[in-house]
């Protein structure tokens, strides 16, 4: 039995660097693995299966333009065919495209192949069982299956691949759901990601002037990476949005489920900020609803959903806690600051950006003011991105991260523990948690004042302090 590595069987999905901790070859033993969990009745630890499924498993297959792709999508498929599973394969599409063929090709199972806003020489598989994201104890189980080489093989013919084209029905979709009522000059920065295959396209089609960069596709991604949280990556469309004097700048992740935007000032707005636009809009036809979002959102993000007439609900970081979190208080919205965000009440319950985007562009388009003077009528603050810093593999994160919760003292503070460490003041606040993605620990900030924002980052500097770390700070 080959030995996979778990360090990739990840929270919420399965992710890692391409021939250091995840090889092309290790897909076709999660391929097995997952057959193997689809056509077991009851999986109990590694192997205690106690019943069958004589029904064929019927799985939706996508992936991203990345290099190792194609070799992942190849052997995946491979193991997926020797447990008796049948495959649709709907060829690169973005994330959101995958979501949306669960639906309309009515196949409750889905793989999308990506790292997301990971570099070019990651990849990974995104997973959804029955409609709904995997849980990390099911991903763990995944693991256990695979570790104990213990499979259901029942094979079929390759034969049991077919292909689907879902791209044109998606663009519709959107363009049949959104209504824009002004024309709108946006600029849009696909990062050579898959959002490249129908940005440009879709945003035409509802009726906007775009002036697009990097929309051609390339799993390299030659021109930034694919993480448009990152301050530095949105350069370039700051610099189109400023040049062009265009209302609104739209910069994509890798595979097109979160978003970042930028006014025509070249400021960026961050999805927590965007969340507030949204919400407003919403609770207008669903007043009382509930909006969900995770730790590291703004705190004027909550008191916005009260104002709008909703009730805020706050839940741990990471894509499926948020849609668990979601159907469980049947939300009506939810996002996270990382940039997914869901909006059920006229779309479905999977994060997509394009989708978002095209919202977002339909109420600045019914109002006569620049997007840059609608958000300044939104409350602001003193804000930081995320800030990570590294550690040698995520066991030491942890160990640093239970350590800071076991000493910190903030006295006056209101501490929320639900994921990491949050201190929040009247007029400031402070996060640290453990990434679920990569060996860090993340952290965030947010004050009134420049001055409050600085002593807040202070005190987390002289916590770090106290458990040995004294320089390189990332903040």
């Amino acid at each position: 039995m080959k030995n996979i590595s778990k360090d990739i069987f990840k929270a919420y999905d399965i992710r890692g660097e391409i021939g250091k901790d995840f090889i092309p070859e290790d897909a076709y033993y999660i391929g097995l693995g997952i057959g193997t969990q689809l056509r077991a009745s009851r999986v109990n630890g590694a192997s205690a299966i106690s019943t069958i499924n004589q029904q064929a498993p019927r799985l939706l297959i996508g992936r991203d333009a990345r290099v190792s792709s194609p070799e992942i999508a190849t052997q995946l498929c491979k193991g997926l065919l020797e447990t008796g599973c049948e495959i649709t394969d709907l060829g690169i599409v973005p994330t959101p495209a995958l979501y949306f063929a669960l639906s309309h090709c009515q196949i409750a199972n889905g793989l999308m192949i990506t790292a997301s806003h990971n570099p070019a020489n990651h990849n990974g598989i995104k997973m959804v069982f029955d409609n709904k994201p995997l849980t990390q104890e099911e991903i763990q189980q995944l693991y256990q299956i695979i570790r104990s080489g213990k499979f259901i093989f029942n094979p079929v013919s390759k034969n049991s691949i077919s292909k689907q084209t879902i791209l044109s029905a998606y663009q519709n979709a959107i363009v049949n759901n959104v209504s824009l009522q002004r024309p709108l000059r946006i600029g849009i920065d696909c990062c050579n990601g898959v959002a490249s295959l129908i940005a440009k396209a879709l945003f035409s089609q509802l009726g906007c002037k775009v002036f697009p960069l990097y929309c051609q596709l390339d799993g390299t991604f030659p021109n930034h990476p694919p993480d448009p949280t990152k301050p530095e990556h949105l350069s370039a469309l700051q610099q189109l949005v400023k040049e062009q004097q265009l209302d609104i700048g739209l910069a994509f992740d890798g595979d097109a489920d979160r978003m970042i935007a930028i006014d025509g000032n070249g400021k960026v707005l961050w999805p927590d900020r965007i969340m507030i636009l949204l919400a407003q809009s919403i609770l207008k036809q669903y007043p009382k609803a509930k909006v969900a979002f995770d730790v590291k959102c703004s705190y004027l993000l909550p008191q916005a959903i009260i104002k709008a007439g909703g009730e805020p609900s706050v839940c741990v970081s990471g894509h499926s806690h948020l849609k668990s979190h979601m159907e469980r208080i049947n939300a009506i919205m939810g996002g996270e600051f990382s940039g997914h965000i869901i909006l059920r009440d006229r779309w479905s319950y999977f994060d997509d950006a394009l989708y978002n985007a095209a919202r977002l562009l339909e109420i600045l388009s019914k109002s006569s003011l620049s997007a840059t003077q609608i958000f300044a009528e939104i409350p602001d603050s003193y804000s930081t991105p995320e800030y990570l810093l590294y550690f040698y593999n995520s066991a030491e994160a942890r160990k640093a991260m239970a350590i800071i919760i076991e000493i910190a003292d903030f006295p006056q503070a209101r501490y929320t523990l639900i994921d990491g460490l949050r201190i929040d003041y009247n007029d400031a606040w402070g996060l640290v948690r453990v990434s679920n993605t990569t060996p860090t620990l993340t952290f965030r900030f947010e004050a009134e004042t420049a001055q409050r924002l600085e002593t807040i980052k202070q005190q987390f500097r002289d916590l770090l302090g106290h458990i040995g770390i004294t320089s390189n700070f990332p903040f």
